[in-house]
């Protein structure tokens, strides 16, 4: 009875060693193809920082760490710097910390929950560069829907037919966000409010009023427009935008040299051996791109937004106090 007894736990023992060494194996197999398919550029740091934090939170220095996996101290202090235990470590190192492996990879949280961080940047690196956008557009819109604590979030899918001008519309005590997602032009917009108010970061000041003093000239945003198309390091003279354009050279000289005290244009010289003359390069800025499309928005009056949520009390300028 007793050999019987013996027997059967050590066919229990057996079972229980082999299932647990099938998971490490199918663990480890996954690691493997992960490093091997190069989808770990971002796995590099989670990994490191990620078995720096879980060692200290076991309580274990690197000479300790290495004691317990056999190896020595200066190995530990080499993962630790960017470099991989081999394979055949990995579940014993995940063991020894007391954490899964896609934990020590960054895959998951402490709790063992997917970090979504890391799934939508591995997702976005795997997309062709035209897929990009429309995946990072679903994405917000999901988000902000989420705002919503009526909409379960896995029922909420961006809308395919407009029947007009659509944004999707955002507004707390604590942050702003809009989209536009008619596909002819899709933008985001989203920001967080500071403790202070907006008014504490954006202030009425000079330079301020002269911005827009020169986006309130129409030469002024034809010469940013036409700029705009401009090709990667291109150079033009004041003499080639006044041609164009149609506009006066010596107006098309102020609102060069206008650009040029923004930052917006720079100034370079040329000479070629007979003469030297000024030629122009354009900086291609994205605030003022930005600026110029959510203007084109508002003064179409944003009238129909889904979804909208408006659940605010403080206003995004606060009176100073």
């Amino acid at each position: 009875m007793k050999k019987a007894l013996l027997e059967l736990n050590a066919v229990k023992c057996y079972d229980v060693i082999m299932v647990k060494n099938n998971w490490l194996n199918e663990q480890v197999q996954q690691v493997k193809n992960r490093i091997s398919s190069g989808e770990d550029a971002l796995m590099d740091t989670k990994f490191s920082q990620n078995l720096i934090r879980y060692r200290k939170k076991a309580g274990l220095t690197q000479s300790q760490l290495a004691a317990a996996l056999m190896v020595t101290p200066q190995a530990v202090s080499k993962w630790e710097k960017g470099s991989y235990p081999d394979s055949e470590l990995l579940p014993e190192l995940a063991l020894t910390l007391g954490v899964s492996l896609d934990s020590l990879f960054g895959l998951r949280d402490d709790d063992g929950n997917v970090d979504m961080s890391i799934a939508a940047a591995q997702k976005v690196k795997k997309l062709p560069p035209e897929e990009k956008g429309r995946f990072i557009m679903e994405q917000f819109y999901s988000m902000l829907s989420a705002y919503n604590a009526n909409t379960a979030p896995e029922n909420i899918r961006f809308p395919l037919t407009f029947a007009r001008e659509t944004f999707a519309h955002l507004r707390t005590d604590n942050e702003l966000g809009l989209a536009r997602l008619n596909p002819d032009m899709q933008y985001v917009c989203f920001m967080r409010i500071p403790e202070n108010g907006i008014n504490s970061y954006a202030k009425i000041q000079p330079r301020m009023l002269e911005l827009f003093s020169i986006l309130a000239d129409e030469n002024a945003l034809r010469v940013i427009s036409y700029a705009e198309t401009f090709g990667r390091n291109f150079i033009i003279t004041k003499k080639a935008i006044s041609d164009k354009l149609g506009i006066a050279e010596e107006i098309v000289s102020d609102i060069v040299e206008r650009l040029c005290n923004f930052g917006i244009m720079w100034k370079l010289t040329a000479d070629t051996g007979r003469e030297a003359f000024p030629i122009y390069g354009y900086v291609h800025n994205i605030p003022l791109v930005g600026i110029m499309t959510l203007a084109e928005s508002l003064i179409h009056y944003i009238s129909c937004c889904e979804p909208d949520i408006d659940i605010w009390e403080k206003p995004p300028f606060r009176a100073q106090k």
